[in-house]
């Protein structure tokens, strides 16, 4: 094989040259040009979104306003509504409504323990209650989270009166118009053979918990008067017998199977005399229809 000449040595040193300068733009110089496109075009959207946000700040003190007005807002929903349900409120707002004189002209005595009604005819008793369990449901869509969680509670409620009594339970159950306790359901059945009413209502309760906020809780209900350090349960009502055609209610009388002994009797009655009352005991025997709706 014979010596290049100098002719092709020329030729493949151009060519080496031209190699030399093409690799650098096929493998850096090409792909920085692609990433100074890319920056320029990540350029144009943050200088939309700057503009954006120059233009919204213009407007910063009407947003923080109404974001505080909003917020304020949530509060006081919140706020409206009580933090918890639980059984011992509505107990209490039950046995509030049995004892409310304008419903049933019921007079509870604190010295005697007894419970006497001005007119027989206004007798109410809460025949059966059906405790059911809370629904806790979280407040939030596909777009927000909030910490607040709703609890609904729906609880059926029967009851034995006469037709005065029944007339005057509806009408106070329409005046109470706190809606996180509300009434959907309300039936009545009269006998006219015995000139009873029975029927039932439902209690729909609703609350908001606040999951980052532990001091939202609900304060603890005692229920009052107490039923059993009053005796009220082992009480015979003065009209006819015991209750409504022997029904004494949940609450009572509770019509005891066998009597209690002398010694029974001497330690109950001294429990009822004695100075360990509960500390309820000093509250008013009727708490105004608002008392008996939930804890806020």
């Amino acid at each position: 094989m014979g010596r290049l000449s100098d002719r092709d040595a020329t030729i493949i040193m151009i060519l080496l040259v031209i190699a030399i300068v093409a690799f650098p733009y096929v493998f850096y110089i090409k792909d920085t040009k692609v990433d100074t496109e890319s920056l320029k075009q990540e350029y144009v959207t943050l200088e939309a979104r700057y503009n954006e946000l120059q233009e919204m700040d213009k407007h910063r003190d009407e947003f923080l306003s109404r974001t505080k007005e909003l917020n304020d807002g949530t509060d006081a929903i919140v706020a409206s509504y009580p933090a918890d349900i639980r059984q011992e409120n509505y107990t209490q707002f039950l046995l509030n409504t049995e004892l409310n004189h304008d419903v049933t002209t019921a007079n509870f005595d604190k010295e005697t323990r007894k419970v006497t009604w001005d007119e027989g005819s206004q007798i109410l008793l809460f025949d059966t209650i059906s405790y059911s369990d809370n629904d806790e449901i979280p407040i939030q869509s596909d777009e927000i989270t909030t910490p607040y969680i709703s609890v609904i509670n729906e609880s059926a409620v029967t009851y034995v009166t006469y037709y005065v009594g029944m007339k005057n339970l509806l009408s106070y159950l329409i005046e109470q118009q706190d809606c996180p306790m509300c009434y959907r359901k309300f039936t009545a059945e009269y006998h006219p053979e015995t000139g009873i009413v029975e029927g039932e209502f439902s209690i729909e309760q609703y609350a908001i918990k606040n999951t980052e906020d532990p001091d939202r809780t609900l304060a603890p209900v005692e229920i009052f008067p107490d039923l059993d350090f009053y005796n009220i349960r082992g009480m015979a009502y003065e009209y006819g017998t015991n209750g409504i055609n022997g029904n004494n209610g949940v609450f009572g009388p509770l019509v005891l199977e066998e009597e209690l002994s002398d010694e029974g009797n001497a330690a109950q009655q001294d429990a009822l005399n004695g100075t360990t009352a509960p500390a309820a005991e000093e509250a008013p025997a009727e708490a105004p229809a608002e008392e008996a709706a939930p804890a806020q």
